[in-house]
């Protein structure tokens, strides 16, 4: 279903957009910034800015996005010269938004310093007894889907990450873990995304992964090189959307743009698992459990006794409502989501 919402119930003058678009594929416009990592579900860059102009926003005027993912509505705002604010419960997530709209970074020094480690890493493998024996934890590895990456380019990734991590000081040190984050998965993993993510049968027994880590912070620093005059802040908060009041003070909100995880049998946590895995947001199952919990219920697998979910929509009618035409039409098509069973 293609929908625009507007209501006034929880902004003044606010528009809120929610799912989607006529044309759903990224254009050449849609990589600048966007591309340096991108959530597999995400929408394309271009909705935001068809939306700002058709909405008449203007340089005056907070864009917030509840559920910001990666950060396309905030990045979008920024280009346009408005101010944004971002909420994401999912770590990597808002790590991901964070990072793509932190453009107060020299692209020359980015650069120069990550050729530096590329050189460290690269004596590492080819002559450190220690390369051989890099692994993850087991209670890391665990966390994995079964074939995510190779023993090898593993191994590798490894060695990089450590290197990315020695240098506490670096200011482009968290530009370089988002480049890392985005070229292990689409360069380095055994991964596929169609849309669910899965292991290849076909496993890449190495990979080039120090040189796409490098084209990957090369793409970044070209970017950074066009932004030196979007000044615009965008605010990335790591916390729940169900609790906004407490980030944000009334009145202050001009328009809403979202994309929130619907029902959809999609385990967020799943489709970035080796990443947050790799740069350690998730280092056990426990601490995947605690992160599980933080989220939107958007799958069953996500579902927990003691679950009051129901509450926050109890008192909405707009949204009960909307509930029962969902209800009404998945019985007439004779579906079911999985969460009937629960």
């Amino acid at each position: 279903m293609e929908t625009v919402v507007a209501q006034q119930n929880l902004f003044p003058e606010e528009l809120v957009a929610t799912a989607l678009p006529k044309n759903n594929r990224d254009g050449f416009s849609d990589r600048r910034f966007h591309d340096w990592y991108r959530f597999v579900l995400s929408f394309p860059a271009h909705l935001v800015r068809e939306y700002i102009a058709k909405f008449g926003l203007g340089a005056g005027d907070v864009i917030l996005d509840p559920f910001c993912g990666t950060g396309t509505t905030l990045i979008e705002a920024k280009l346009a010269g408005m101010p944004s604010i971002g909420v994401e419960a999912n770590t990597m997530a808002h790590f991901a938004s964070s990072v793509k709209t932190d453009w107060d970074i020299d692209p020359a020094r980015l650069v120069e310093h990550a050729a530096f480690i590329a050189d460290q890493v690269k004596k590492i493998t080819c002559s450190d007894r220690k390369f051989s024996r890099l692994d993850l934890p087991e209670e890391s590895r665990d966390l994995l889907l079964k074939g995510s990456i190779s023993p090898l380019p593993l191994r590798k990734s490894l060695a990089l990450l450590e290197q990315i991590r020695k240098s506490e000081d670096a200011p482009c040190k968290r530009h370089e873990l988002l480049a890392f984050a985005k070229s292990l998965v689409a360069s380095n993993s055994n991964l596929y995304f169609g849309p669910e993510v899965g292991a290849r049968q076909t496993k890449k027994s190495d990979a080039p992964v120090v040189e796409s880590w490098l084209a990957e912070v090369r793409k970044i620093a070209t970017d950074l090189r066009q932004a030196k005059h979007c000044n615009a802040p965008a605010a990335v908060h790591h916390a729940d959307a169900r609790q906004l009041t407490a980030l944000l003070p009334p009145q202050s909100v001009a328009a809403v743009f979202t994309s929130p995880p619907y029902p959809n049998e999609k385990d967020y946590t799943r489709t970035t698992r080796l990443e947050s895995v790799m740069l350690g947001f998730i280092k056990n199952k426990g601490e995947l459990r605690t992160l599980k919990n933080s989220l939107l219920r958007s799958n069953t697998r996500n579902v927990y006794k003691g679950d009051e979910d129901d509450k926050w929509v109890a008192e909405q009618p707009q949204v009960q409502d909307l509930a029962a035409e969902i209800e009404k039409r998945r019985i007439a098509l004779g579906k079911t989501s999985g969460f009937e069973k629960q």
